[in-house]
């Protein structure tokens, strides 16, 4: 088949988790906290798709950050293709059925968007230590959210897989 259906699950439920990002953001301003949970975008598509339907769900989902985000275009774009490849070059060593291992990866990836969007974002504050604790800040309360949002991001994917009757089951490499 040209394209994976679960294609289309995967970008919804990121965008999904943008829009509900976005909108506790709006509500976080005024205390000047911010959620940063791009993570679990990376992690089913890297795990479970073969690499022609990765490339274009993360492709896909980048295009679609860079939209909504008030960053430098192309930066997760990007940045999702270049972190997302390397969960897929070492997915046969990550366990895609259960949630232990791809919450781990969620964090991986979770801390590079946030170190790439401060390095992307933040080069003129780089000496104010105002900017550092707010970075620290940021990290520590995207992650503590993470440990709740991406269980939950990752069984509603799974169960929009079984709704949709698609595979549920990860597609294996070929080995080189």
């Amino acid at each position: 088949m040209f394209l994976d259906p679960r294609v289309i699950i995967l970008f919804a439920a990121n965008a999904l988790l943008l829009f509900l990002c976005l909108l506790v953001n709006s509500s976080l301003a005024p205390l000047s906290l911010y959620l940063v949970l791009l993570g679990p975008m990376l992690v089913l598509p890297a795990l479970y798709l073969n690499h022609r339907s990765f490339f274009l769900c993360t492709l896909i989902s980048g295009l679609w950050v860079d939209a909504a985000l008030p960053s430098a275009f192309g930066l997760f774009t990007c940045g999702f293709l270049t972190i997302g490849t390397l969960i897929t070059a070492a997915r046969i060593r990550f366990r895609a059925e259960h949630n232990y291992h791809p919450i781990l990866l969620a964090h991986a990836a979770n801390f590079c968007c946030i170190v790439l969007l401060t390095l992307s974002e933040g080069l003129p504050y780089i000496s104010s230590p105002a900017f550092w604790v707010h970075v620290l800040v940021t990290i520590l309360f995207s992650h503590a959210a993470l440990l709740m949002i991406a269980p939950w991001f990752f069984n509603l994917e799974r169960l929009l897989f079984a709704l949709c009757h698609v595979d549920t089951e990860p597609d294996d490499f070929p080995m080189l």
